[in-house]
């Protein structure tokens, strides 16, 4: 069996929690140290994994003896951790998007460029095997050069009860569908975007509830994309979302419906896990264990970053775009985003 490699974990929210969980059960690491401001929590969950904690970001991201550190704070927080991190020349998996806003995700970028040390931009949806057998057939040409791509991804709006209002849509649900946008059909150049809101700032939230958004794309593919966060719980939001690429010669699907797995309980239909992180015998398997594998080779120098730093920052990029053109009747260039910050300076 190859080394070890020692990982730590930075934000034990729910995907820090499944992050730490799976690292734990893969056979070529040790889970070193675990971190959450909540020095409580950090002990708990310690405790459970039976390894260290801290509560202190920075002393656990910029400790030398770590092969590899995950950042799964809330976003706003990601930067900090994941240029300590780097500086101390260590690989970094952040969860997405990269960061709260772009001129953060670009310090990440010229962290990780300057330290000439890799960054996985842990970007769930291109480890799970369908939206990767898309991609094949993309690039084998079954379905032919891309012509377009449709996707929609609406969530509940129980959602606030964790998020608190603290992200927009775009940024939440937005970096998913963009990021496989781009690894589908390439570089967006233009996008145009309506947004609507009542739901959930009737409950309390500054948030607005949908998104439609329109891409164009370098290559002369054109999409869109429909983002919610607006549904009652009582809904079943996997059957909510899905993404379709149409090709010159075809087309290809994922449908977050039918698993061919119900489970009914006294308060109904159950929305179970079976593609992301589904509990397989005790252990994390699906997407997030491809996820971790890779971030193990990416530590050890024997595979490149499938979702780069680069990927991670032109999601945030068109999150941004997105924002914007839902405020204007026009379309926004996305490069315009990057050459006003330029100006800026």
């Amino acid at each position: 069996m190859s080394a070890q490699v020692r990982i730590g974990v930075i934000g034990l929210g729910f995907m820090g929690g499944k992050w730490a969980q799976a690292l734990t059960e893969h056979p070529r690491v040790e889970l070193a140290v675990v971190c959450d401001v909540r020095e409580s929590h950090a002990k708990e969950t310690a405790d459970d994994l039976q390894t260290t904690w801290s509560a202190d970001p920075g002393e656990a991201a910029g400790d030398p003896t770590l092969d590899g550190i995950v950042v799964c704070t809330p976003e706003d927080l990601h930067v900090d951790a994941a240029v300590a991190a780097l500086e101390s020349g260590t690989p970094v998996a952040i969860e997405k998007p990269l960061a709260h806003e772009l001129a953060a995700a670009e310090r990440i970028r010229e962290a990780s460029a300057g330290a000439g040390v890799p960054v996985l931009a842990a970007h769930i949806l291109r480890f799970e095997p369908r939206y990767a057998a898309i991609k094949s057939a993309i690039d084998d040409g079954t379905i032919g050069a891309v012509q377009m791509v449709r996707s929609e991804r609406i969530g509940v709006a129980a959602d606030q009860r964790i998020l608190q209002g603290r992200t927009s849509l775009p940024l939440y649900y937005g970096s998913h569908e963009f990021d496989l946008a781009r690894w589908y059909a390439g570089d967006v150049t233009r996008v145009a975007a309506r947004r609507s809101s009542g739901v959930l700032k009737s409950a309390g939230y500054d948030v607005d509830d949908l998104y439609s958004v329109v891409l164009e794309f370098a290559g002369g593919a054109h999409g869109t994309s429909t983002l919610g966060w607006s549904l009652p719980a009582t809904s079943a939001p996997f059957n909510t979302s899905s993404f379709t690429v149409i090709g010159e010669h075809g087309y290809a699907r994922v449908e977050q419906g039918p698993t061919g797995l119900s489970v009914v309980g006294p308060s109904g239909l159950a929305a179970l896990d079976t593609w992301y992180a589904p509990s397989v015998h005790g252990q994390i398997r699906g997407a997030l264990a491809n996820q971790v594998d890779h971030f193990v080779h990416v530590v050890t120098s024997e595979a490149q970053p499938l979702c780069t730093v680069d990927d991670g920052v032109e999601a945030v990029r068109l999150c941004d775009a997105v924002e914007r053109a839902a405020g204007d009747d026009a379309f926004v260039d996305v490069n315009s985003v990057l050459q006003e910050r330029e100006v800026s300076r």
